[in-house]
């Protein structure tokens, strides 16, 4: 039984890595043929393990030089061994490499396997590094999938998968299916709209934030349950004109949006919170915790600075600048009582 599995393996072994296999395999009989053969042309060589040792010195190119060839035929076997073992010995080592490369990279996945609830980052460029950063310092657990050889950060929180980030198995090894939050800016429009229809046919819950610029790509990407799409230019664009009648607006964005001292939060409001007022919610935060309530969200329309009297309903998210995350449903029964 053990060794009918060995056996299975062996084969399945054989039939993933072919390439490996077939140079581990002429490499293999090369040695075995060519000491053979050179022990019965070299007089010099009296024993077959001097001439093993020969074969695998020169198909590695070390080539001490302490056994060198004398006779026509020696000269010959050297030749043939050098032309084709250094040529299938490079074919060897380099998918051995890779090998061991994803082998690495498939146990740094299944050492991760258990992440629900992360963030997955597509695409990589330099808003993408500062966002990562931004999502690490606030631990959060983090899967970045892009067309780089590397990334430039190392977490205990952050995995990183090589490949186009609109292919369906690079997401899977992403664990696509339970993340929260992705988070999309390919290198173009077009790419970023491919991954977005990939992520939404792997998980129909994850909200998903798009970088684009083309207001087509926009609307096709709302279509298909995009909840955010970020324009750079319309962003930027509106930013500086506001930054002419308000000059400390880079000041104010940099601290709100920095994980540390303050931050905004999105929750949905517990139902001890239906039926209270927007202005009694703003007095609640400010008084007890010294967070600031600036809007909420119904029907999945934002509204800022709604009318004071606004009632709160159920389903409603409320958006609050604090310090930190509160505990929105302990406050709400403190209230009551």
């Amino acid at each position: 039984m053990i060794f009918m599995k060995i056996l299975r393996r062996f084969f399945a072994f054989f039939r993933e890595r072919k390439t490996l296999s077939y140079a581990g395999i002429y490499i293999f009989l090369l040695w075995i043929v060519a000491s053979f053969l050179f022990y019965i042309f070299e007089p010099r060589v009296n024993d077959i393990f001097t001439a093993v040792y020969w074969a695998i010195t020169t198909t590695t190119t070390v080539g001490y030089g302490d056994i060198t060839p004398e006779t026509l035929g020696g000269r010959i076997i050297s030749i043939v061994v050098m032309l084709s073992g250094i040529g299938f010995m490079g074919v060897f080592l380099a998918n051995f490499t890779d090998m061991l490369i994803e082998k690495s990279l498939a146990r740094g996945m299944r050492a991760r396997a258990y992440m629900e609830g992360h963030v997955i980052i597509c695409g990589w460029n330099g808003v993408v590094e500062i966002a990562l950063r931004e999502l690490l310092a606030d631990g959060r657990e983090v899967v970045v999938v892009a067309d780089v050889d590397m990334i430039p950060i190392e977490h205990r929180n952050l995995v990183f998968v090589r490949g186009e980030p609109s292919d369906d198995e690079k997401l899977s090894r992403a664990n696509v299916a339970k993340a929260s939050f992705v988070l999309i800016s390919g290198k173009d429009d077009v790419e970023t709209l491919l991954c977005a229809i990939s992520v939404r046919k792997l998980n129909e819950k994850a909200c998903i934030s798009c970088v684009v610029s083309d207001p087509k790509v926009a609307q096709a990407l709302k279509n298909i349950g995009v909840e955010q799409m970020l324009s750079t230019e319309e962003t930027f664009g509106l930013f500086l004109s506001r930054s002419v009648f308000v000059p400390k607006l880079s000041e104010f964005l940099r601290e709100l949006m920095a994980t540390r001292d303050i931050d905004i939060y999105q929750e949905r409001i517990p139902e001890s919170f239906e039926g209270k007022s927007f202005a009694d919610v703003m007095v609640m935060f400010k008084r007890e915790y010294n967070a600031i309530a600036v809007g909420i969200v119904h029907d999945n329309k934002l509204i800022i600075n709604p009318d004071g009297e606004r009632t709160l309903e159920g389903g409603d998210e409320i958006l609050y600048i604090s310090e930190s995350k509160l505990d929105l449903k302990r406050m709400g029964v403190r209230k009551k009582m």
